[in-house]
C-alpha cells in the first residue's frame, strides 16, 4: 500500500496525468488553500480481481474514488440472495453511505485488477463544512452515481439479452476510431447484472459475434469492429 499526501497529490508529483485525486470531479473545483486544510493522508490501494473491497454491514469509515479497473456493488438481501446495484467505472466515487451511516449497505467487490483512493470520512466532512466547493462536488457526484444506476439497470435489463448485451458494452467500450474494445467479467457476474444465466451470456457473445457485431471474445475483453454498428443494433432493439 502507497499512501499519497495530498500536498504531493496537488502539486502533481504522484503522476499527476494519472492521479484521479485531482482529476477527479471530487476534488476537481479545490483548491491549494482548500487542501492545505488536509491533515489525513489519502491511501493509494491496489486490489486483484474478485477481492472484497469493503463488506455490506462493516463499518463505514472511508468512502473511495476508483482509478483504474472496475468493481461491482453487491446487495446482499435478508433470504440470502444478492443482486448487483451498480457497476464502478474509472472515476466514479462510491462508498458514500459512509456520509450519512456508520454502516457500508452494499459489499464492494473489485471485478477486475484495481486501483482506487481511500479517503477518509472525516476529511470530507469537516473539509465539506469549510469548503462550499466540496459540498457541491458531493451532491454532484451522488446524483451521477443515482442516475448512472438507474440508467444502466433499466438498460441491461429489458429487451432481448443481445441488445442489452449490446447497451452493456456500449457503456464500457473504449472507442479506437471507428472500432472499440470492451472488457468483459466473470461470466456470472454478467447473468447476474442481466438478470439471466451465465450460459445465455455465453450464447449472446457468440451469437453476436457470428453477426459481426463483436469480434476476438476472450475471459476479459472483446472487440467490436464497428462501434456504430453496435450502436445501431442496439437502438433498434430487436
Amino acid at each position: 500500500m502507497k499512501t499519497i499526501e495530498i500536498k504531493s497529490a496537488w502539486n502533481g508529483n504522484s503522476n499527476c496525468e494519472a492521479c484521479s485525486i485531482r482529476s477527479s470531479a471530487l476534488f476537481a473545483e479545490l483548491n491549494e488553500e482548500d487542501f492545505s486544510k488536509i491533515h489525513s493522508p489519502i491511501d493509494d490501494l491496489s486490489f486483484e480481481a474478485y477481492a472484497n473491497i469493503y463488506t455490506q454491514g462493516d463499518s463505514s469509515q472511508s468512502l473511495y474514488t476508483l482509478r483504474e479497473g472496475y468493481i461491482k456493488l453487491l446487495h446482499i438481501n435478508p433470504n440470502g440472495s444478492s443482486r448487483i446495484v451498480r457497476v464502478v467505472l474509472p472515476g466514479n466515487l462510491f462508498g458514500m453511505e459512509a456520509l450519512l451511516g456508520e454502516h457500508y449497505e452494499h459489499s464492494a467487490v473489485a471485478l477486475t485488477n484495481v486501483r482506487l483512493c481511500k479517503i477518509p470520512k472525516v476529511i470530507i466532512s469537516s473539509l465539506g463544512e469549510e469548503s462550499p466547493r466540496l459540498h457541491r462536488q458531493i451532491v454532484k457526484k451522488w446524483g451521477e452515481a443515482l442516475s448512472q444506476s438507474e440508467s444502466w439497470f433499466s438498460e441491461i435489463n429489458t429487451g432481448r439479452i443481445e441488445v442489452r448485451l449490446a447497451h452493456f458494452l456500449l457503456k464500457l467500450a473504449k472507442e479506437l476510431g471507428s472500432s472499440a474494445i470492451a472488457p468483459l467479467f466473470r461470466r456470472e457476474d454478467m447473468g447476474l447484472m442481466m438478470d439471466v444465466k451465465f450460459e445465455t451470456i455465453s450464447r449472446a457473445l457468440a451469437s453476436m459475434a457470428e453477426q459481426g457485431l463483436l469480434t476476438n471474445i476472450t475471459r476479459l475483453s472483446v472487440q467490436i469492429p464497428s462501434i456504430e454498428a453496435l450502436r445501431r443494433f442496439s437502438e433498434r432493439g430487436i
